[in-house]
């Protein structure tokens, strides 16, 4: 049971960290995670984690980095490789060597071996912790290659140095000539046996291909597989498991794929289950980072041997030194690439790489492996290794999030906005011409989910501050909406079936909020009332399918539904008029503006009429041409070189998941078929 709980309580604080995220975007989400970790370190549940290293190499760090190595961009790696193995070699050295002599320097009372396996397990970036930096900073594509490229392969020289540091620690010699043999013989034997089973898992496939039984959870299971095999079987022989499971993953990816039914749907079913499971290991990685400096932080805090402020000062001067000895290490290789002459131009970049050089829990593994005794005597000052380990680590993950946007740019991700607003744009007006033609509601509502789209891309490339605004203010009119709505309920003046239909409205509104980021006033608005409100109605929020296919709407109840949202309306536009010189005048007017748009349309009939036929099986084909349309922009904006390859690729899948979501969606739509005949009917009768 205590299994059970573990798993309990980890689901819920990756949860809850993800959600808190969202919440207060400005808090990136790995510091949650390492707070919400340290929360669960100081119960007694964290208490009784025994932290393993070996099976939290091979449990989540040998899928991280196979996962890594699968979506590797193989091409630009190998255009910054002498950068990628300078760096994952001779600057590990050089970083080992810095941060050991400063350690020893500090502390004289360390064994230097001790300090240089702390400088070794310092050594090597982190590919899963450079991977969360860049989901929240916009790293330049070079500079992301190299770090994603050095992260892959750099564990294994930090690794090996660690092993003859602490081989040195125990018996008191060393010889690097066995050193750099046993780094090389390690780091191509972790790549021969990743590549082996590569292959002898596309045999199994081709065995099973003419056995007829090919099966998609089959193959998945495999891939699933092929990290925690390479990563085991490489340490059976003595060779690097995390460089085996690295090259597992690129050979993986570089397998060739035929163009069938088949492979679609196991190239989707994995690309799902392989971003569930990413997104889970990455989050236990710094939730245990949070476990374990809870668990070192107490003794060496509390301990008398060494006063708090002097070990901050040594975690202080191993950090800089960090930093320093691997900005070094990037001025060396590139002044040798370009010239030192021409060493400025590059200094932004070279900048980048120093600090985008983040330490994470490989780190943290690697310096658990100091034994607890020495030569048959405790070994006291592992405790402060391992508290100073921590520590750096968490002051490089922190000196990245703080440092690295100062020196990127957000111009690229702005300038993708307004290309897809264009492109957009253009395909609402070739819309509006094919409605000309042949008029259908079905295609105005078209119309009105791509004029949607490009409101949410311009909402996005607005400052933060003002985005954030806009987001709160669509909360708060959710929240009118929610609540007049309840009250009309409660005085009768509409029904159950109005009830669910405006309930529908406001899902709409809250999934479109829901897309963006809230801040916690957002979040109270949004989501704690719409928990209330299910609590108070559970009943009217969900109906039985076969209960709604009976349900017919009167025309009554729509005119309810009219003056209910009239009333709303009202409220809404006095709210947002004393929220003047609060907001920003120019959003507030934008609101205004839209909310009597949507009055306008509420009177002459065609905004109820719209939202109806959202239902209706001639609206998803309706949605079918704009999607084929879309496609055809895509495909001329990209031979007119307005868009590059990749960026039109990546339109085209955004194409595809609209399009695959939309077919699906129907079937679970509230049936308001009988009602648009009706409302036909009545119109037909009239004329």
């Amino acid at each position: 049971m205590e299994f059970v709980y573990l798993i309990i309580v980890f689901t819920f604080a990756i949860t809850f960290s993800n959600v808190f995220n969202r919440i207060v975007p400005i808090i990136p989400l790995p510091i949650v995670q390492i707070i919400v970790g340290v929360l669960i370190g100081l119960t007694d549940i964290g208490r009784e984690i025994v932290f393993e290293p070996e099976i939290f190499l091979v449990m989540i760090i040998a899928p991280l980095l196979f996962r890594e190595g699968e979506r590797n961009d193989i091409s630009a790696t190998m255009k910054n490789f002498s950068v990628i193995l300078f760096l994952a070699f001779i600057g590990v050295l050089i970083t080992l060597v810095s941060v050991g002599w400063a350690l020893h320097m500090v502390i004289p009372a360390l064994p230097i071996a001790a300090c240089f396996a702390l400088g070794a397990a310092l050594g090597p970036t982190d590919a899963v912790a450079v991977g969360s930096l860049s989901g929240k900073i916009q790293i330049p594509p070079k500079a992301m290659h190299i770090l994603e490229g050095e992260g892959l392969i750099n564990d294994a020289s930090g690794v090996t140095a660690f092993q003859f540091a602490l081989a040195a620690l125990l018996t008191g010699s060393f010889s690097a000539m066995d050193a750099g043999i046993t780094l090389i013989f390690s780091s191509i034997g972790g790549a021969i046996v990743g590549a082996v089973l590569v292959m002898i898992k596309r045999q199994i496939v081709m065995i099973l291909e003419k056995a007829s039984a090919r099966d998609v959870t089959g193959y998945l299971l495999l891939e699933l597989l092929l990290p925690f095999l390479a990563y085991m079987v490489a340490e059976l022989f003595h060779v690097s498991g995390i460089i085996a499971a690295v090259v597992a993953g690129v050979m993986q990816a570089a397998s060739f794929k035929k163009v069938s039914l088949f492979e679609a749907e196991l190239s989707s079913v994995s690309e799902s289950t392989w971003g569930t499971i990413t997104f889970m290991l990455n989050a236990l990685v710094f939730l245990f980072l949070g476990i374990e400096l809870s668990q070192v932080f107490s003794p060496i805090w509390n301990s008398e041997t060494y006063s708090n402020s002097f070990l901050m000062v040594v975690i202080l001067i191993l950090s800089v030194t960090l930093f320093t000895a691997r900005f070094f290490s990037i001025v060396l290789i590139y002044s040798v690439k370009n010239g030192f002459k021409n060493i400025w131009q590059s200094m932004n970049e070279m900048l980048i790489l120093t600090f985008g050089g983040v330490k994470g829990t490989v780190s943290l593994a690697t310096i658990f492996i100091l034994p607890l005794t020495l030569n048959g005597q405790d070994f006291p000052e592992r405790s402060l290794l391992l508290f100073i380990t921590a520590c750096v680590i968490l002051v490089t993950l922190v000196g990245g999030i703080l440092v690295l946007p100062f020196l990127t740019e957000s111009d690229e991700v702005e300038s993708t906005n307004i290309q897809g607003i264009t492109l957009l744009q253009d395909i609402i007006e070739r819309l509006k011409k094919i409605n000309q033609n042949d008029p259908h509601v079905e295609m105005n509502v078209v119309i009105e989910n791509y004029q949607d789209r490009v409101k949410e891309l311009y909402t996005e490339q607005l400052p933060s501050d003002q985005r954030q605004e806009v987001q709160e203010l669509r909360a708060l009119i959710v929240s009118i909406e929610r609540d007049g709505l309840e009250e009309s309920f409660r005085q009768k003046e509409i029904g159950i079936e109005g009830y669910r239909l405006y309930e529908r409205l406001i899902s709409r509104m809250e999934r479109s909020i829901a897309r963006q980021l809230l801040s916690i006033i957002g979040f109270w608005l949004l989501f704690v009332r719409q928990i209330i409100a299910f609590f108070v109605h559970p009943n009217l929020l969900f109906a039985k399918k076969g209960e709604e296919n009976r349900r017919e709407f009167q025309k009554e109840e729509l005119e309810n539904v009219r003056q209910v949202f009239l009333q709303n309306t009202e409220v809404i536009l006095k709210s947002l008029d004393n929220l003047k010189g609060v907001y920003d005048d120019e959003i507030i007017q934008f609101f205004i503006e839209g909310r009597l748009q949507l009055a306008h349309r509420l009177e002459d009939g065609t905004f109820i009429d719209s939202f109806i036929v959202r239902s209706q099986s001639n609206y998803v084909k309706e949605l079918l041409i704009g999607y084929q349309e879309e496609r055809r922009v895509i495909d001329e904006y990209e031979l007119a070189e307005k868009i590059s390859s990749f960026e039109a690729n990546e339109y085209r899948k955004n194409v595809n998941l609209l399009e695959s979501y939309s077919i699906n969606d129907i079937s679970g739509a509230m049936p308001f078929r009988k009602l648009t005949r009706e409302l036909k009917k009545e119109a037909d009768e009239e004329n």
